[in-house]
């Protein structure tokens, strides 16, 4: 299998968010310098584009996001998108293509010339879902809250994204608003959907993702991408909760979204060396966005002192010398327990991929000390999980 070396560098640089004021925000988005220069906002149901979410909600329709009213001082008389969660959660897990139980793909395959097939809920094979939600035995298990699919009329280049989540005195971002995100873009040709390549990654972002937000706008800028459609998933919100039920986390929480603005040009002519290049891109972000998926659910469980949650990252076969899984299980809750001011830092990855194993190495930061933190990853059991970590 070719070996494939990806190279993730984080950008040390002001994130638009932080500028001093909201207006000065959307001024330089709209306006304001040589990169927004020519950009139109696409998604917007006047340029032609649709929208479509996870859960429509008749009270505050999608067609709330994509009207131009980037403003939620109206929250309360019905303006933006909002939508309740509600089930099975697997925070940090990236679910494949739909359907991965075994059980449930052969129940499929013996009903599928039946008459009587059952007409059991199938939104995991749908593509809107794909890498978000997958059937097991026991019901449909996500690892997104929701999810918001921008079409343009026709394939578009674009390049940034403005996300408008509530924030009014009433109802502020750092309580009520989105936290954790991530934007991808559909690849006809691979048939795929992928992370957009961030470009401005702020200090602690890790991957291609957003993460712990508290602003009411979130600015996600990205290499230059040829596509028919956006996908904006959710993946938590400052009001967020979980409890355990089972083996998965129980999750309930409220999606609140003003607006989505996707900003690129009205034209893009595609070569068929332009169409090679995205699948190949394509599917390498797929391989990273499922890897780094995984670290930051790890990370982040470790930092929250939440045991389940980081060994949802780790693999059964963990082996360290003389630890598995239970040591390795035992370890992180004695160092919880003894550690209540816990908390480490992984920047300037690099990863390289081979076939069903993976290897990332980080900067890593924790107490006033710093050395290299390498995690082993493997693939041989469906998903990638953490099969070893080392510090250096």
């Amino acid at each position: 299998m070719k070996t494939h070396t990806i190279a993730l560098i984080l950008f040390l640089s002001t994130i638009l968010v932080a500028c001093s004021s909201r207006n000065s925000v959307i001024d330089f988005v709209k306006e304001g310098g040589l990169e927004t220069k020519g950009l139109v906002n696409l998604a917007l149901s006047s340029n032609g584009s649709t929208v479509t979410v996870s859960q429509e909600n008749p009270d505050r329709p999608s067609g709330n996001i994509i009207d131009g009213i980037t403003s939620s001082e109206n929250w309360d008389q019905g303006s933006g998108w909002e939508t309740k969660y509600e089930g099975f959660y697997a925070r940090g897990e990236y679910t494949g293509y739909g359907v991965e139980d075994p059980e449930v793909v052969m129940d499929q395959m013996r009903n599928r010339n039946n008459d009587n097939q059952s007409t059991e809920d199938t939104s995991a094979t749908d593509p809107a879902w794909r890498g978000l939600r997958t059937q097991t035995r026991y019901g449909n298990i996500d690892s997104a809250m929701g999810w918001v699919v921008v079409e343009f009329p026709d394939e578009k280049l674009v390049n940034r994204a403005v996300i408008y989540t509530v924030d009014s005195e009433k109802y502020p971002a750092d309580r009520f608003g989105v936290a954790d995100l991530s934007l991808q873009y559909w690849n006809d040709s691979a048939k795929s959907w992928a992370l957009v390549d961030r470009i401005g990654k702020s200090m602690g972002q890790a991957g291609n993702s957003v993460q712990d937000n508290k602003s009411g706008i979130i600015t996600v800028r990205f290499q230059p991408v040829r596509t028919p459609r956006m996908r904006l998933i959710v993946r938590w919100t400052n009001d967020s909760k979980s409890v355990r039920r089972g083996y998965y986390q129980y999750n309930i929480g409220t999606i609140r979204l003003a607006e989505i603005e996707i900003f690129g040009y009205e034209k893009a002519d595609t070569t068929k060396i332009d169409e090679q290049k995205a699948v190949a891109s394509t599917q390498e972000a797929n391989i990273i966005a499922e890897i780094q998926a995984i670290i930051d659910n790890y990370i982040d469980g470790y930092n929250k002192k939440n045991l389940e949650m980081a060994m949802s990252s780790i693999s059964s076969e963990y082996s360290k010398d003389n630890d598995g899984y239970a040591e390795l299980k035992e370890k992180l809750k004695s160092t919880f327990t003894e550690n209540q001011n816990l908390r480490i830092e992984i920047r300037n990855p690099k990863m390289s991929v081979n076939g069903d194993e993976a290897t990332v190495v980080y900067s890593f930061s924790a107490q006033q000390s710093s050395s290299n933190l390498t995690f082993k990853l493997s693939k041989k059991a469906g998903f990638w999980k953490i099969i070893r970590i080392d510090q250096k």
